[in-house]
């Protein structure tokens, strides 16, 4: 392939909001000294890399709504300024992998709610050299002691249960919106920095300490407080009161006696302290958009990281370390067997109770990331490529896709009464069976069981169970049906690229008859999992390699505590509720929890890059992946319309046999499609939905030269950069 380097300025005529630093253009070929094509090139194509060619789409920043094309590299991020970092690295010579790392270190300044080194991440990668496809696990595990708990619930103690870490004097106590998940105690040891360099040691081109300059920008000279996160800061889940608010965000908050409205994680000290408008006496409101936010102290993190590596996150004497657990140990557990979190602290001394963390600086020293073999099979004519578990995502989208092509969605037509019925009833079943049969695949026998429920005689059966009226419930697989029984493991025996994750197209063994359920096995209903947050990423480079990449600090503003200018993740609040080594997703030392998170990769049958995507979105992730691939690869939408479609989901198992997404033309049918298909009174419901897709897809002109489309869900600040 032959490669043309232009000189650029390392600027854009899509100015990002706020002014990054420039970047010298790739002076030669990226290929080596003598300028031959780099070893990743597979098709006789011209690839330019200048930085002045990137380009962001009209529309930006608050929400892309048609997709831009290019023939030489795309990246698509939820922040269009991290997206321009990301294609500035791509177009001076760099890898796909180079590029998402400058696209994380944006992400954790602009989009503090969402993702940052404090959290984990998952990335999908495809080597064009190989032509093979790699998974990446940096999930936030949970640490060495866990107090011979069983869930992070039991662990805190009794009066602290109705408390939440970090709330000023008389805040709202909400279910939803607290207790243990909002606390060190739901913090897991982080993982995002130390998946990034194990997938850089073996695919970054450009030096680590190049690609933190944009971060460090944003940090030290600020950014505007966009819609999206001015709306997170607004809301408390499930208490909403409909009302507008001002500057064009969210529904306003009121409390459950509808007496106090307001912002809740603005009456969080950590978050109140730099994102919320302290001359407000309530405490209540965010800062207004548009205002410039800076983070100093993060910009010292990242710094240290530019300069030290992943290694100076992880260093057990370092200044990172000792700020993240200066932090937890300031938070303390009341003692006096109050269940009332504030009377024993005056009006003029508003401290609220604490529920410490229980990890310490060698939990951090002993993280590794890990690489598992990918979960793959053929779906309407393509191989997609997957996370295997612990993300229960990747099982349910080849699940949930096994069981529409069985039912024949392609004749349907898109987001017709009939597509949503099918889509619906086939997630519903799906997740069912992933409540009960997902968690962290070293502690029991996941994989085994992974391989009975996307068996094509399991998917038969399955797909046998949907028919014209809705099912009035769901229950989960048993082993009668193929699905072996839990069997607890070992994990420091446990071999991740020794699992069998390519699904074969034969019926397993059927083993003892004797049914399982969600009481024996499985975790109870949806908890944080259900959040709208996370963010995605998914970039091509110039040589052809590809990432897919969904970072997480779980749910919005995870544990609502900052340290070293980051948010630290609550990610261990997605381990279910159980008895100590029985619940496949119970809480264990150095376990990682189930996510939905799930970046994928789908070739088409020539073994070529199709599509990258993956999305944000909590619970219903898998759902809106599944969404998106519909609409593009099977519907032959623009990727851009298929991910701005109206979201549908059927994984609230236990309350609802189907939610569609509020607010949109999809809402409108819901009498219509409750009427006809016969769903039980109050199982469909309107819910946000809110998803946060961003994807690639690939066509090719006749002499096999791709064409890319880059998208990125107009529900948030996203939009994609590339030529």
């Amino acid at each position: 392939m032959l490669i043309t380097a232009c000189h650029g300025d390392g600027s854009s005529d899509d100015t990002p909001l706020a002014s990054a630093p420039s970047s010298d253009p790739a002076t030669g070929t990226p290929g080596g000294p003598t300028g031959d094509a780099p070893a990743t090139d597979t098709k006789p194509r011209t690839v330019t890399f200048d930085p002045a060619m990137c380009k962001a789409q009209a529309g930006a920043p608050y929400g892309q709504t048609v997709g831009i094309t290019g023939t030489n590299m795309m990246v698509t991020s939820a922040d269009l300024n991290a997206s321009a970092a990301g294609c500035k690295i791509l177009a001076n010579g760099g890898t796909a992998i180079d590029a998402a790392i400058a696209v994380q270190g944006v992400l954790a300044v602009v989009e503090p709610f969402a993702s940052g080194l404090a959290g984990g991440t998952l990335v999908t990668y495809y080597d064009a050299a190989t032509q093979k496809v790699r998974a990446f696990d940096g999930l936030a595990a949970a640490p060495a002691n866990t107090g011979g708990a069983a869930s992070i619930y039991q662990a805190a103690v009794t009066d602290d249960l109705s408390c939440k870490s970090g709330l000023t004097l008389g805040a709202s106590l909400s279910a939803w919106q607290g207790n243990t998940n909002i606390s060190g105690r739901a913090a897991g040891v982080p993982g995002t920095l130390k998946v990034l360099d194990l997938v850089h040691q073996s695919y970054g081109k450009k030096d680590w300490n190049t690609l933190w300059d944009d971060a460090i920008h944003y940090a030290t000279d600020g950014f505007p407080m966009s819609k999206y996160m001015y709306a997170t800061l607004y809301n408390d889940y499930d208490e909403d009161t409909g009302l507008p608010l001002p500057a064009g965000g969210e529904p306003a908050w009121v409390n459950s006696s509808g007496t106090a409205k307001g912002a809740v994680r603005c009456k969080y000290t950590d978050i109140h302290n730099r994102y919320c408008d302290a001359t407000d006496a309530a405490s209540a409101l965010p800062l207004a958009v548009g205002t410039v936010i800076k983070n100093p102290e993060l910009a010292t993190t990242l710094a240290e990281v530019r300069d030290g590596g992943a290694a100076a996150f992880y260093d057990a004497n370092g200044p990172i370390v000792a700020a993240i657990l200066a932090r937890f140990a300031a938070d303390k557990s009341k003692s006096d067997g109050s269940n009332n979190c504030y009377t024993t602290y005056s009006s003029s001394n508003p401290q609220p109770a604490r529920i410490p963390s229980l990890i310490t600086a060698a939990d951090f020293s002993n993280y590794q990331a890990i690489e598992r073999k990918p979960l793959t099979a053929s779906r309407f004519g393509t191989t997609v490529y997957t996370q295997p578990a612990p993300s229960f995502g990747g099982v349910v989208v080849l699940y949930t896709l096994g069981l529409l092509e069985r039912k024949d969605m392609a004749a349907q037509t898109f987001g017709s009464d009939e597509y949503i019925h099918l889509a619906t009833e086939a997630s519903r079943l799906a997740n069912i069976d992933r409540r009960t049969d997902i968690g962290d695949p070293a502690y029991s026998n996941i994989d085994a069981r992974v391989q009975g429920m996307l068996s094509t005689g399991y998917l038969d059966g399955r797909a046998a169970l949907i028919s014209a009226t809705a099912m009035s419930s769901v229950t989960a697989g048993t082993t009668a049906q193929g699905i072996p029984a839990y069997v607890a493991t070992d994990p420091s025996l446990y071999s991740p690229l020794a699992a069998a994750n390519t699904v074969k197209d034969t019926q397993l063994a059927s083993a003892a008859p004797a049914p399982l359920t969600v009481a024996q096995i499985g975790g109870p209903g949806p908890r944080n999992e259900d959040f709208n947050t996370t963010s995605n990423v998914a970039i091509i480079d110039g040589y052809g390699n590809a990432l897919s990449m969904t970072t997480t600090i779980n749910t919005h503003w995870g544990a609502h505590i900052e340290a070293a200018g980051m948010i630290i993740n609550d990610a261990l609040s997605n381990f279910s509720a159980g008895a100590v080594g029985s619940d496949v997703n119970g809480l264990a030392p150095t376990k990682r929890p189930r996510t939905s998170i799930s970046p994928s990769i789908a070739l088409d049958a020539q073994g070529r890059l199709r599509l990258v995507w993956g999305s944000a979105g909590g619970g219903p992730i898998p759902d809106y992946i599944v969404k998106s691939f519909l609409g593009n690869v099977v519907f032959g939408q623009d990727l851009q319309a298929a991910l701005n479609a109206d979201n549908w989901s059927g994984q609230d198992s236990a309350d609802s046999v189907a939610e569609l997404e509020a607010g949109k033309p999809i809402a409108a049918g819901l009498n219509r499609l409750a009427s006809y298909y016969s769903y039980p009174a109050g199982t469909i419901a309107l819910d946000g939905l809110v998803s946060g897709l961003s994807g690639i897809a690939v066509t090719y002109d006749a002499q096999g030269n791709p064409t890319y489309s880059g998208a990125a869900d107009n529900r948030r600040n996203g939009a994609a950069y590339g030529y």
